[in-house]
C-alpha cells in the first residue's frame, strides 16, 4: 500500500505579481501532484512518500 505525504498551499496569500499556476508546476516538478483546489483558493497536493534505503541513509550520514 502506498504511503503519501500531503501540503496545503493558499493561493490567496501569493504576492500580487505571482503566479500560482507557476507555484503548481513547480511543486510537480518535484512530484507533488494535485488533488483539488477549492472554491477560497486553498490547493491541496500529495505525492508518495520517499523511503531510504539503508544504503542511501548510510551515504547521507557519511555526508553530512
Amino acid at each position: 500500500m502506498s504511503e503519501w505525504e500531503y501540503i496545503k498551499i493558499d493561493l490567496s496569500d501569493l504576492p500580487r505579481n505571482a503566479d500560482g499556476i507557476d507555484l503548481l508546476n513547480d511543486a510537480g516538478k518535484v512530484g507533488w501532484e494535485l488533488v483539488t483546489l477549492t472554491r477560497n483558493n486553498i490547493a491541496y497536493l500529495k505525492r508518495p512518500v520517499r523511503r531510504r534505503t539503508s544504503r542511501s541513509a548510510a551515504t547521507a550520514a557519511a555526508t553530512t
